[in-house]
């Protein structure tokens, strides 16, 4: 299940994800990750919370169309935080972001403890 979190920044879209990640949870993502395009913001921001979602709960289409759709506009992300408690997903970002991270383009992906929420929010507010 996934939930918008508030934000004070425009070009930030912070969710969290909790118990499972499915189809309709990445049609609602695309659809908040575009409503920042259509605003006119170019380089989006991102902080994801999932400290409450099982790896074992990730449904292998919802990683596959996120995979895809960040491909796509991985021009218009900046920033992103990766909220976690766990060794696997240090481990997963840490990959994602050596494969994926263009610091001169603006994207950077980080992860940080579920622990470490206030220097998230921080790096996510930090304007690309």
């Amino acid at each position: 299940m996934i939930t918008k979190l508030d934000s004070t920044k425009d070009y930030v879209l912070a969710i969290e994800v909790a118990h499972e990640y499915v189809h309709a949870d990445v049609e609602l993502c695309k659809q908040w990750f575009e409503e920042k395009l259509t605003q006119g913001i170019d380089k989006v921001n991102m902080l994801v919370k999932a400290d409450q979602l099982p790896i074992m709960h990730v449904r292998c289409k919802a990683f596959w169309e996120d995979g895809l759709f960040a491909l796509r506009h991985i021009k218009n992300m900046g920033h992103m935080a990766i909220i976690g408690h766990g060794k696997l997903e240090k481990i997963m970002v840490g990959m994602d972001g050596a494969l994926f991270n263009r610091s001169k383009k603006g994207l950077v992906e980080r992860y940080f403890d579920v622990s470490d929420m206030d220097k998230a929010w921080e790096f996510v507010n930090e304007a690309v």
